[in-house]
């Protein structure tokens, strides 16, 4: 028979096993004062359908355990490091209402957090640009002309002024971990018919060149998740947790962030949805910084560099991919050891997949930033170039980004060093880009292109490699006058590359869809093309105006046509319209030039600018390049006007006249620790 003292321990022990209570109960329960669970919406509010809403309360330190904002930011950081489970969840009970459900979220953080956003304005270009960089060549330009002290002509890139888009808070640091309580999942916004064209359009291009993760993996993934969707019942408590479960997962997180990009591309900048997905899929971004590191974090990483990429933003593309190759480095993935001691072969392959692409976008990204990378080539195993079934196009991509690598140090070298060139190592990457090209299979080679020719998307993405190399290496011959005199026959291989590169370009455009679907992956290979040409014409006019008069409007057509297919573009356009001004200033010199020498006192007419939508042409744009002056030889009138006039192009510390002078440093690594 129990004793009054067991009786009492047993209901002692009773109590103790009761749940907690919540910390905050939603006003519902409050009012029909009833246990609440403490989850937006609570179950009690969905079973009754109605309204579920939170008291504000004040922010308190997040140093308080008890407070609630710390404890719900706790348990989703942990969630990463937790062991995945399937995503087969289409058992659930089938539908009450075949049309999705909506409930109504309100956060008491909602507010607050909108008042600290950050501006994004000042954050989407890099503040130092490296020799590789097209921004350096516009720069230069400017530093060769600053003596003549010309107000100037085109709006700096920091100080053009925001784009229509510049306003957007950036949100990535401030993701909450219950970000999917606030609003309605953003999977409700699309169907399946079109989740599954972003994603074949997006591994027919792009991710075909960084396959994070496979195709038919995000295939079964979407199916899974609108199965899934289709199937809820907000009145079955399993349904529903089937539900949370299916768009929390790591692998619908990745799909969220596949769908972004494919948004951001049909839209050609930014797009709402896409937004959401990218914020929905990124709660817990935060955590990466402390969580345990994972192959499938590093793999959100990429996806989220690479949307990023698509928006222009290079700044918080290298930023984030550069976690990831420092997330690679941490774990060993550059070595074979750390590859071999996976458990099976499938994690293997996705280890090395994962660490490739991460080493071919962090290099792709530090080249058009002119920045240092962190994956250096001596630091890679050379083992694991050969591990793997890599296709051809992989392989392809992994010898060209070694090749990127030689020539990021070969431009920076000769700042480092303030020497002369070394036409050695340059005519040697000139051999080397040719025999990696030559070596190629056909079907990845696109040595011309004629209307009515089908063109597979590696071959555009193949070339636009080759020509990016070959222009960077010869960019330096173009930089000064006097090594252009010096070295006649590189600087005119130069201009040459210059100009077959934007006429293959143009036929792209012409023929295809692949740069008007992505103009900005074809972007920097214009830019750096572009400014080549521009070089040539403002250093040695005399050599080369007669010659570049075609390409050089081809590339001022392509970037104004490019510019109406995407609003990232258009803030480039704008900074060019500053040329516009160089033809009244240009005609106005010559004017008063021949006024002068035939005694005549006539002014010039003043020309009227054409709208910013306007064509430019560069016989508008340089008028005063007359057949006369093109016949001086280098250094002389026709040179010194072009020079005066673009004085005001650009803004940057002038170049020595001998090109040998260089105001950028960079770091050396010298092999020590």
């Amino acid at each position: 028979m129990a004793t009054s003292n067991d009786r009492q321990a047993a209901h002692r022990l009773r109590r103790n096993r009761r749940d907690p209570y919540v910390n905050q109960a939603c006003n519902e329960c409050k009012r029909r004062k009833v246990k609440c669970d403490g989850v937006n919406p609570c179950a009690k509010c969905v079973r009754n359908s109605i309204s579920c809403e939170y008291h504000p309360h004040p922010r308190v330190s997040a140093a308080d355990p008890q407070s609630p904002d710390s404890t719900r930011s706790i348990r989703p950081s942990q969630q990463p490091t937790q062991q995945e489970t399937p995503l087969d969840m289409t058992n659930s009970a089938p539908p009450q209402n075949p049309s999705p459900v909506t409930f109504q979220y309100s956060s008491p953080r909602s507010d607050t957090r909108s008042s600290q956003r950050p501006s994004e304005g000042g954050h989407n270009s890099p503040e130092f640009c490296g020799p590789s960089s097209s921004e350096f060549t516009f720069e230069v330009v400017k530093g060769n002309l600053k003596a003549m002290g010309i107000p100037a002509t085109i709006l700096d890139k920091s100080t053009q002024g925001t784009s229509r888009f510049s306003n957007v808070p950036c949100q990535l640091a401030q993701y909450g971990p219950y970000m999917k309580l606030q609003a309605q999942d953003p999977m409700w916004d699309m169907n399946r018919g079109d989740a599954i064209n972003n994603i074949e359009q997006w591994f027919s291009e792009t991710g075909s060149l960084y396959a994070v993760v496979s195709k038919e993996q995000m295939l079964e993934v979407a199916h899974n998740v609108f199965d899934v969707m289709q199937s809820v019942n907000v009145h079955d408590t399993k349904s529903r947790g089937a539900l949370a479960e299916c768009l929390s997962h790591n692998k619908t997180k990745k799909l969220k962030l596949i769908l972004a990009i494919g948004r951001t591309l049909e839209s050609g900048g930014r797009n709402d949805l896409a937004q959401r997905l990218l914020q929905s899929a990124t709660e817990a971004i935060e955590g990466l910084l402390w969580s345990t590191n994972s192959i499938n974090n590093i793999q959100l990483l990429v996806l989220m560099a690479l949307y990023y990429y698509h928006l222009d933003e290079e700044v918080r593309t290298g930023r984030i991919i550069g976690f990831a190759a420092r997330l690679c480095l941490e774990m060993g993935l550059h070595r074979r050891a750390t590859i071999n001691s996976l458990a099976n072969s499938k994690e293997q392959a996705a280890a090395l997949q994962t660490f490739w692409c991460v080493y071919m976008l962090e290099r792709r990204t530090s080249l058009g930033q002119g920045i240092p990378f962190y994956i250096q080539d001596c630091h890679i195993d050379p083992a694991l170039f050969t591990m793997g079934g890599r296709d051809a196009v992989t392989a392809a991509l992994l010898d060209w980004t070694k090749l990127a690598g030689r020539t990021w140090h070969a431009l920076n070298s000769q700042g480092e060093k303030e020497s002369a060139i070394n036409f050695d190592e340059l005519d040697y990457l000139d051999y080397q880009i040719g025999q990696w090209y030559q070596h190629l299979s056909d079907d990845m080679k696109l040595e011309s292109i004629q209307p009515g020719q089908e063109i597979r998307h590696v071959q555009a993405v193949i070339f636009l490699r080759k020509s990016h190399l070959y222009n960077l290496i010869y960019r330096p011959v173009l930089q000064s006058p006097t090594r252009i005199a010096q070295h006649q026959r590189h600087a005119h291989k130069a201009a040459a590359i210059a100009k077959e590169s934007l006429q293959m370009l143009s036929g792209l455009n012409e023929n295809t869809g692949i740069i008007k679907r992505n103009p900005l992956f074809f972007k920097h290979l214009l830019l750096t093309a572009f400014g080549n040409l521009l070089l040539a014409v403002v250093n040695a006019s005399s050599m080369f105006c007669d010659n570049v008069k075609v390409e050089f409007d081809i590339a001022l057509d392509m970037i104004r046509m490019l510019s109406n297919r995407s609003p990232l573009l258009m803030a480039l356009w704008k900074r060019l319209q500053g040329l516009r001004r160089l033809r009244a200033q240009l005609s106005s010199y010559t004017a008063t030039t021949a006024s002068s020498s035939n005694g005549q006192g006539e002014e010039a007419q003043s020309l009227d600018c054409s709208p910013d939508t306007d064509a430019m042409l560069f016989d508008e744009l340089f008028p005063a390049l007359q057949a006369d002056a093109m016949d001086m030889p280098v250094n002389t009138l026709g040179d010194t006007m072009v020079r005066d006039q673009l004085n005001g192009f650009f803004d940057l510390p002038p170049v020595s006249a001998s090109g040998t002078g260089s105001s950028w440093v960079f770091a050396t690594w010298d092999g020590s620790a």
